[in-house]
């Protein structure tokens, strides 16, 4: 195999992973009770890391480590599923999804994703605080 079938195999299978991540995000919105929805993400979360890691793609693995920090605390009932969590969930899902794409069209996939790390860290430790919604002068 050469270094592009190794790419074709990553794009394909972390295109997998994003969809079963944004489906059981979704189930999870409606059932944050049930185990089995976390480890599916958790597991998906875990292989795309693992993949986007020996790949050298390290905004995906660093993004993908922290949620998978965070749905390791809610699977051990550390942690609530809530509105904040989930929107935060979303919004580093569609940055992964963002990254492969890049990929996929031929840029390196990098990112700033300091940010949304640096909320899945808060969400972590129980510091999250949602940023205030912008209000317009009127």
């Amino acid at each position: 195999m050469d270094t592009s079938d190794y790419l074709d195999v990553f794009l394909d299978e972390s295109d997998e992973h994003l969809q079963s991540i944004n489906h059981h995000l979704l189930e999870l919105e409606q059932n944050p009770e049930n185990p089995d929805i976390v480890h599916d993400i958790f597991r998906s979360a875990h292989t795309l890391k693992g993949m986007a890691g020996t790949m050298a793609f390290h905004d995906i693995a660093a993004l993908t480590h922290q949620m998978e920090n965070v749905f390791d605390q809610i699977r051990n009932q550390e942690l609530d599923v809530t509105e904040d969590v989930m929107d935060v969930m979303f919004l580093a899902v569609q940055s992964l999804e963002d990254m492969v794409e890049a990929i996929r069209d031929g840029g390196d996939g990098s990112m700033d994703v300091r940010e949304l790390v640096s909320q899945l860290k808060q969400i972590e430790t129980g510091d999250f605080q949602p940023p205030e919604p912008e209000r317009h002068a009127g």
